[in-house]
């Protein structure tokens, strides 16, 4: 008898075991990985640095930089909001976006202000300085019946500062049944985030992407990339806060996320302190060689990937 049962085991046991094999066989397939991002061609010559040339040479502008040959990007339109990094204050009104455009053939359009803050200032489009949330909502370059391709937004550094990082104007990201752009607090920066992401999602319906400034540490530090207002522990502290709002709207299946220079170790060695403070006006504001040969080509490789291959 026990013989018997030992064998009726046996076969229900290797009946599971086939069935299981089978199932894995016959379920649905694994999704594929994605394919990995390309190479970031940077074309830093760190000899610039001590040649005698100004980072906002004639050579490195706009108007010299060769459109490149069937860009994945070409053609495609993207909106930029964001204020004096954005506009290009320290490179004569050229930025990232400016160079990207030219390199790679897309459409790219600015609504960009020096000063301005994600969070509103209480004041209307037309009257003293613009919030970002203003700007979008009222906008004379950006079209709300176009088909864009993507939406880029900065976190800016003016909402970091005035030491400590702005507590009263910081806000919170509302928990996932708020989702209206009439429901956020425009007053706050995290406020101003959500609207953003809200406002754009149901305007236009495309990626939204946040990117932060390269990295930079406390005045008084031993490092030698630092800034005193705003420091770069509280604009770190806004970062974070920016990614908080994005994993909710993540959550709910919004494609948005975060362009990270500021946290991204190798973007940050990439260039040596020498070229840093060459290319650069100050820890926030690129010079033209430092967006078109440093800063550019991250963009590039990150919305070649994230429109185009993923």
């Amino acid at each position: 008898m026990k013989t018997k049962i030992k064998a009726t085991i046996a076969v229900l046991l290797t009946a599971v075991c086939a069935l299981t094999v089978w199932l894995c066989a016959c379920g649905d397939p694994k999704p594929p990985k994605p394919p990995e991002p390309p190479e970031i061609e940077y074309t830093i010559n760190e000899s610039d640095a001590t040649s005698g040339k100004n980072a906002n040479d004639a050579e490195f502008s706009v108007a010299n930089v060769e459109q490149v040959e069937d860009s994945p990007l070409a053609g495609m339109t993207i909106y930029w909001l964001g204020s004096s990094v954005t506009f290009g204050a320290a490179s004569d009104e050229e930025s990232m976006a400016d160079f990207l455009g030219a390199k790679t053939g897309a459409i790219c359009k600015k609504d960009a202000v020096s000063g301005t803050t994600i969070f509103s200032d209480g004041k209307s489009p037309d009257t003293g300085i613009k919030s970002y949330t203003s700007r979008l909502t009222n906008s004379t370059v950006f079209n709300k019946e176009e088909q864009i391709d993507a939406f880029i937004c900065q976190i800016s550094t003016n909402d970091s500062t005035n030491n400590p990082y702005r507590l009263d104007k910081r806000g919170y990201v509302l928990d996932n049944s708020y989702t209206d752009p009439d429901d956020f607090d425009l007053a706050t920066t995290l406020g101003g985030v959500e609207y953003i992401i809200s406002y754009v999602s149901e305007t236009w319906g495309c990626p939204i992407y946040f990117y932060s400034g390269a990295y930079f540490g406390d005045n008084g530090s031993d490092e030698t990339r630092v800034n005193g207002n705003p420091k770069g522990s509280d604009y770190a502290k806004l970062i974070d806060d920016v990614y908080g709002a994005v994993e909710k709207w993540q959550g709910l299946g919004v494609d948005v996320d975060v362009i990270d220079l500021f946290n991204d170790e190798d973007f940050n060695n990439q260039v040596s302190d020498e070229y840093y403070r060459w290319c650069t006006s100050d820890p926030v504001h690129p010079r033209k060689a430092g967006y078109l040969n440093w800063w550019m080509p991250y963009f590039e490789q990150f919305l070649v990937y994230n429109l185009t291959m993923v």
